[in-house]
């Protein structure tokens, strides 16, 4: 993080390859308005600040406040991802149980993939926390655990696993249910309702 006067400088003395010790270099402007913001072009770099430290701050913590401010995520705003998340999930799940019942396996098996995504991000954001990329699921889920058994990382990752190999639908159905739980206990209730008169149909009634 530069002060945007001295960008073009700090651009030309730091122009090294993503992944050596100087991975990026933003002028303070961007960070402050762009970088990271939700419902900015690369809010799915969010995560990048999760589990920052910042060693260096030469404006009186205004570099800590943003950091911590963007890994985070505040109730008002985690409850508005989690919603359009989790009718995504819902969506893409039910499309797969739909193509499952009409044959189409190739078809099922594709949405329940896509499902993943959006049933990740509603799962984190219902904790009003923010997705880590997928690589960092497993060492998220059992360094800072979710609440809920469900979610531990020796039993989640084995779900997604047999979802995303085969489709599963057993597996979805389960997942649905305690995604629901979770819903209503975090207020989303009317998110799933929305899609009556089918719950009970996702569920597996």
């Amino acid at each position: 993080m530069v002060r945007d006067e001295s960008l073009a400088a700090c651009m030309e003395r730091f122009d090294t390859p993503r992944g050596e010790t100087v991975d990026a270099v933003f002028p303070l402007s961007q960070f402050e308005q762009v970088v990271g913001e939700l419902g900015s072009p690369n809010e799915w770099d969010r995560y990048s600040y999760v589990h920052v430290e910042v060693v260096l701050d030469k404006l009186d913590g205004r570099i800590a406040e943003l950091v911590a401010g963007k890994s985070v995520l505040l109730r008002d705003a985690a409850s508005a991802m989690a919603a359009a998340a989790l009718d995504g999930y819902i969506n893409s799940y039910y499309r797969s149980a739909k193509n499952g019942l009409a044959g189409l396996a190739v078809e099922a098996h594709l949405d329940a993939l896509e499902s993943i995504s959006p049933f990740l991000t509603a799962l984190f954001a219902m904790h009003e926390r923010v997705r880590p990329f997928n690589r960092f699921l497993r060492w998220e889920l059992e360094t800072f655990p979710l609440d809920g058994d469900h979610w531990a990382a020796h039993a989640l990752l084995p779900r997604l696993e047999r979802i995303a190999a085969r489709g599963a639908i057993g597996e979805q159905q389960r997942l649905f249910r305690d995604v629901e739980a979770v819903a209503r206990e975090r207020s989303l209730g009317h998110v799933v309702d929305g899609w009556e008169p089918d719950v009970g149909f996702l569920r597996g009634s």
